[in-house]
């Protein structure tokens, strides 16, 4: 996985919808499951977000 698969993602963060950039990838690092995480740029603050709660936008 890396983040040329992605661009944008929506995300849920404390009831809001958030919207950023995807600019690192972090592979899931035990055996709870296959999710990595997506490390996200929203407006300068950077989110950690696992990739199934992610949504990808289109271009």
């Amino acid at each position: 996985m890396s983040t040329s698969q992605y661009d944008q993602v929506a995300f849920d963060f404390a009831g809001r919808e958030l919207v950023g950039r995807v600019v690192d990838y972090l592979a899931a690092a035990d055996v709870s499951g296959p999710d990595g995480l997506l490390v996200v740029d929203v407006d300068g603050q950077t989110y950690r977000v696992e990739e199934s709660n992610a949504e990808r936008l289109d271009r």
